[in-house]
């Protein structure tokens, strides 16, 4: 699951609320064009959980064809369904994103990051899932070039932060497209890529991962070492933080024979929250 977000609910809250106090011809941005819209909106708005909120938003999307939301809706339901850790769905909507829009960031970040999950070292089909998450993670970088906020409401320096995240991501990707690759110098400079914007701990144990990968004990140490200073870091990510040390640790005294702890596998995305 990615760390960046639209605040999907929030902007679709002020705007069925704008629409509710007939503010419509003030308001800039999608509106509702009906009472009805805006009921079925507002199930969307109080959904508490990822199901829930998915089968809301279809809903909307099946008995108001013609709605404004179309977009924002079909990103919520791309990052529900993440939430929900549901792969099939997040193809699903992603799919239907990408139809509407080719330059959908989210929908390209989606596609590229369930893929690389989806990815094991055996696969047959490993070469044509590397190659859809590459191209969907390079698009997405592209698409960022170009894109604008989902509505007016969103402040700039929030859409920045927002930016920044998502290119992180996509570069995070990118990263892991070539350490399956066997192209550890190309996954330091993608993962460095995604470090200098979003240095959040996840990105840092596999930019920490692909140093020794790359035979760079010493900035494997530095960068572990980073993360174990994290006071906030998750206790998964200092667990591979910690292990990676140690193999970093390991290569610079290669006369040593104690053999290096079993490692965690590094997660190739960020892991997603617990469903709420």
């Amino acid at each position: 699951m990615t760390r960046y977000a639209y605040k999907a609910v929030a902007i679709l809250g002020l705007a069925v609320a704008a629409f509710a106090q007939q503010a419509q011809q003030a308001q800039q941005g999608p509106k509702p064009k009906s009472q009805k819209e805006v009921e079925a909106l507002q199930k969307v708005q109080q959904a508490t959980d990822p199901q829930g909120r998915m089968k809301a938003i279809d809903n909307v999307l099946e008995n108001f064809a013609d709605t404004e939301y179309k977009h924002i809706l079909l990103d919520m339901a791309i990052q529900s369904a993440q939430q929900a850790r549901d792969p099939v769905k997040v193809e699903f909507y992603a799919d239907r994103a990408l139809k509407e829009d080719p330059k959908d960031v989210t929908a390209q970040l989606a596609v590229a990051s369930s893929t690389i999950q989806g990815t094991k070292e055996f696969d047959l089909d490993k070469d044509q899932k590397l190659a859809k998450a590459e191209k969907n993670a390079n698009g997405a970088l592209e698409s960022l070039k170009t894109a604008t906020p989902p509505n007016s409401q969103v402040p700039d320096a929030q859409w920045q932060e927002m930016k920044k995240q998502m290119s992180a991501e996509a570069y995070a990707t990118l990263g892991a497209v070539a350490l399956f690759r066997k192209k550890p110098e190309d996954a330091v400079a993608n993962l460095k890529s995604a470090a200098e914007v979003d240095p959040e701990p996840f990105i840092l144990v596999r930019l920490a991962h692909a140093y020794n990968e790359a035979k760079q004990p010493d900035n494997a140490l530095s960068t572990s070492d980073k993360v174990l200073a994290m006071n906030d870091a998750p206790a998964q990510a200092k667990q591979i933080a910690q292990q990676e040390k140690a193999r970093a640790e390991k290569a610079k005294a290669p006369a040593a024979t104690t053999p290096a702890p079993a490692t965690t596998p590094v997660p190739a995305t960020t892991p997603a929250p617990a469903p709420k």
